[in-house]
């Protein structure tokens, strides 16, 4: 993680494959894991950040035969339980009221204590279409796209493949390029077209699951700490009707070879009935008190 991105500046992001394997899964067979490297870089050319993440691509078909219909409907919340809910999303509130714009002190951190849990959800398609419109490169003028992709010849179906940043298209009829209503991300929106591509109901999109974990840390951090990695194994989709609950753990406290005072943490997303969403593991930079 380098230098700190401010208003005004101008990112541009270098995307490089590294690897891939095939491995045969019970969910829909032969499926390719695909990693990939991104370097993100302001406009002075200051490497900010590397990522590598890793991509599923599997048969549609084999994925939608074995759709799991048990969960097609979102689960039912009483108002007492909605209720309860919120008081349980306080917690991470208040830690964040009480830190306010005060430092946390690494002096102060002791392993092996537990972070404040955060609760997000009841999920809706309405949330997960809100997490879409606040990415960058939904809002018009926000990047630089790319115009020469054919998401057909790149393995996607026709019927999630739609003409996603087609600049002619985009002229006629802007509705068949946004990507989210006709295209690779209708199945994260509409439950019909969750369950063509091998998932129960409407999920949440992998950004935005990375987004909560860093979130997480850089909350609990505050504004005057830094997160400086972060590994995140995802292992199932965030479902429409589900909540995800974050919590953590203070796993080791030193100084680096850098001098930086680091923490490092880890966390884990549950839904509501204890499955496992992801886990992830962060350092943290966090301010040392004056001798």
């Amino acid at each position: 993680m380098g230098p700190r991105m401010k208003g005004g500046d101008r990112i541009w992001n270098e995307r490089i494959p590294f690897d891939y394997t095939v491995k045969d899964t019970k969910f829909a067979g032969p499926t390719c894991f695909q990693r990939g490297d991104n370097f993100y870089y302001n406009h002075d050319g200051d490497l900010i950040a590397k990522q590598r993440s890793t991509t599923i691509r599997y048969d549609q078909a084999a994925g939608k035969n074995n759709a799991p219909t048990d969960g097609f409907d979102d689960p039912i919340w009483t108002d007492d339980e909605l209720e309860t809910l919120e008081v349980r999303k306080m917690e991470w509130i208040q830690m964040l009221h009480d830190l306010g714009h005060d430092r946390r002190w690494w002096d102060d951190v002791v392993v092996g204590a537990t972070l404040p849990q955060r609760v997000i959800g009841p999920h809706s398609i309405v949330s997960f279409t809100t997490e879409w419109r606040a990415y960058m490169f939904t809002q018009w003028g926000g990047t630089h796209r790319r115009t020469d992709l054919d998401m057909e010849a790149l393995g996607f179906v026709k019927e999630m493949a739609g003409h996603e940043n087609d600049p002619v298209m985009e002229a006629i009829n802007p509705e068949f390029t946004d990507g989210a209503y006709i295209g690779p991300s209708r199945g994260h929106l509409f439950p019909r077209w969750a369950r063509f591509i091998g998932m129960p109901r409407g999920y949440g999109y992998g950004a935005s699951m990375g987004a909560w974990i860093t979130d997480y840390f850089a909350g609990w951090a505050g504004e005057w700490g830094m997160v400086r990695h972060s590994a995140c194994n995802y292992r199932g989709p965030a479902l429409t009707g589900d909540i995800t609950v974050t919590t953590g753990t203070i796993l080791d406290k030193f100084v680096d070879e850098e001098g930086r005072h680091i923490v490092q943490v880890e966390c884990r997303l549950m839904n509501q009935v204890g499955v496992t969403l992801a886990t992830a593991k962060g350092e943290v930079e966090l301010p040392k008190k004056p001798a």
